[in-house]
């Protein structure tokens, strides 16, 4: 696979393939920690780009909570931080149980058949 010749085109290295999807949620620090505002930028089923004005490092671990239509609570991923850059800040998920997983898979395919775009 070529990069176009652009030598300094980042190189990808996910796992999973990922889907364009703005959609909007909060983060957490820590568990009881202050909400913050943030939005997916791109979703894959191993993690995520956000867009958030909050602070965060390398490693730092949060918590991503998605508010669904029809769900009383939100639903809280847990993620580590793997880079936080000019795209914005790339989380990979962690301790994700089978139950969100198989929910964020369907979600993804969801959007895909309406046309959101790989990303």
């Amino acid at each position: 696979m070529t990069n176009g010749g652009n030598a300094s085109a980042p190189v990808d290295r996910r796992k999973h393939g990922r889907l364009r999807k703005e959609l909007p949620v909060h983060v957490r620090l820590d568990q009881a920690g202050k909400r913050h505002d943030a939005t997916i930028v791109n979703i894959g089923a191993g993690g995520v780009l956000l867009q958030t004005e909050l602070a965060v490092a390398t490693n730092d671990q949060l918590t991503i909570e998605i508010d669904l239509a029809g769900e009383t609570k939100p639903i809280a991923v847990y993620g580590t931080v793997v880079r936080n850059d000019a795209r914005g800040v790339g989380i990979a998920f962690v301790r994700i149980s089978e139950i969100t997983s198989d929910l964020i898979a369907y979600l993804i395919r969801k959007w895909e058949r309406e046309g959101a775009p790989q990303g």
